[in-house]
């Protein structure tokens, strides 16, 4: 099924309305039916052009008895953007199990898609098992509605050119516009230009530039070696990475098509690997308006025994993305050196290493809430100069990415105010209670509304832990009310269940003397 739009016309065309949007589903579950992954399209991120896409959305859930089936999956977005698969079919991984996958078109010439529309989506999705339990949770995985970005073929000159001369990179960079159904140059954020030395496997960056208001690109680079040039764009959360052919340049005077240097500068496979990594002793990064957030990530390291990983020239660090990996990443939340200590065990091939991340709200945005991944990699630069070094090939690489993929999330406050106070037993308590949440637009905390209930909570004067009493209604706006019997003298308290952006969270307890 297709996105909806509404019947109101905007500027001429069908927006996309949140009067079409059905009831999302409540996050929760009946007995031991849980939502573990959510994929989709492979990378979790999808980009449109000017025409019809039809993707993957896969869901993989488990329960003691073994999945029966799923629900179609409901997706929703920026703009009041929302679209629902097809039926799923659940194909079982072991008796417990199983991979539910479901496909969905979105066609910006139907169904009314807007530029708003672009940013980052989640899927809510609703499993049932074989014994009738079943799992629910809203947004149990997001991924980028993109729009599909274009890079033209760069134009290198002057062709030859002398060594040490100048070399003059041109090209135009555009992306689909979903209103008018066309291409249109984009003021693009940073833009690599990019080198890749005859005969190399690979394009290595030289320096980033901006595209003008009509997505026209201009740099300039110095000749040194034969090669190729082009632009690449990483990403970002509304558009997708694009990459321009490049343009062989014949620089006079070097060698560099000779068969040997064809090898040399290819950094060669470093012994090294990294597990066990951290985060934050396990627990999410929570950011809120003002403070810096500092986290602390740890991951073991293993090497030969002929590598000295603390040794001048050996460089290890550390980096949290968003992408599908560290080349291809479109956001990056924090980079560290960490510090490393030998085994007591095995000092001369393992190490624990240890960095802590410093995290800025006023760096972020609310869109930037979401999972992150924690990127690895180690450089042994093997006595050259490693801000310049001469023989890229005497250089050894090992990297880790997504070595762990974490939450980040947007601090929350909760409040419960329960009444009346003394009240007879038997009576009625009111419980009133407001959510808000940590807007890194704007410095502030704001209500939300969820369809997500909170719960009521209540342990007794002389106990110490709580119960749960029943589950609220939807939260509107922040808001939560709801009512109780009064039995014994207690305190009584609301919680709020975290998602991705959302962490978990719960109020002080109210004391009520019941007479």
């Amino acid at each position: 099924m297709r996105i909806r739009a509404s019947n109101a016309v905007v500027g001429g065309a069908l927006a996309l309305s949140a009067l079409a949007v059905p009831a999302a589903q409540a996050s929760g579950s009946e007995g031991g039916s849980q939502i573990t992954t959510v994929v989709v399209d492979g990378d979790n991120m999808v980009a449109i052009g000017s025409s019809a896409v039809t993707f993957k959305v896969s869901v993989t859930a488990t329960d003691d008895s073994g999945i029966k089936g799923a629900d179609a999956f409901f997706l929703h977005g920026p703009g009041d953007g929302h679209a629902t698969t097809d039926e799923p079919v659940c194909i079982r991984a072991d008796a417990t199990t199983s991979t539910c996958t479901a496909s969905v078109t979105i066609d910006p010439k139907t169904d009314h898609l807007t530029n708003a529309n672009a940013g980052t989506w989640y899927v809510d999705a609703r499993v049932d098992a074989n014994d009738g339990d079943h799992g629910d949770k809203e947004k149990a995985g997001f991924f980028d509605l993109q729009r599909a970005a274009r890079l033209s073929v760069t134009n290198a000159s002057p062709e030859p050119v002398q060594k040490g001369g100048t070399v003059t990179a041109t090209g135009v960079i555009s992306r689909a516009n979903w209103e008018t159904l066309k291409y249109e140059g984009y003021h693009s954020p940073d833009v690599l230009l990019q080198f890749r030395r005859k005969g190399g496997s690979a394009y290595s960056a030289l320096k980033t530039v901006r595209a003008d208001a009509k997505g026209n690109l201009r740099a300039t680079s110095t000749a040194s070696l034969d090669g190729s040039f082009r632009f690449h764009f990483r990403g970002a959360s509304t558009t997708s990475p694009a990459s321009g052919a490049g343009d062989f340049v014949d620089v006079l005077g070097t060698t560099a098509s000779a068969p040997a240097d064809a090898v040399k500068g290819t950094p060669h496979a470093l012994d090294v690997t990294f597990s066990d990594t951290r985060i934050n002793g396990g627990k999410n990064i929570v950011v809120g308006t003002s403070a810096p957030e500092k986290a602390t990530v740890t991951f073991t390291l293993k090497h030969a025994a002929d590598i000295d990983i603390h040794a001048s020239d050996f460089v290890i660090g550390l980096e949290l993305y968003r992408g599908s990996s560290l080349d291809e990443a479109i956001a990056l939340l924090a980079d560290a050196e960490p510090t490393c200590t030998d085994s007591p065990t095995s000092p001369a091939t393992l190490a624990t290493c240890t960095a802590t991340v410093t995290v800025d709200p006023a760096r972020l945005r609310n869109e930037m809430a979401g999972v992150w991944k924690t990127g690895i990699y180690a450089i042994a630069f093997n006595g050259q100069n490693p801000d310049a070094p001469q023989d890229p090939g005497e250089i050894g690489l090992a990297r880790r990415d997504s070595a762990k993929d974490f939450p980040l999330q947007r601090f929350t406050k909760l409040t419960a105010d329960a009444a009346p106070e003394p009240v007879k037993k038997g009576g009625t308590i009111t419980v009133t209670g407001r959510v808000t949440r940590a807007s890194w637009d704007d410095g502030k905390y704001h209500g939300f509304s969820s369809s997500t209930p909170a719960k009521l909570q209540y342990r007794k004067k002389s106990e110490n832990s709580y119960t749960t009493l029943k589950s609220t209604s939807q939260v509107d706006d922040g808001r939560v009310k709801t009512t109780t019997p009064a039995t014994y003298d207690g305190y009584y308290r609301l919680t709020y269940p975290g998602n991705w952006i959302t962490p978990d969270v719960s109020s002080s307890g109210d004391y009520v003397d019941v007479r």
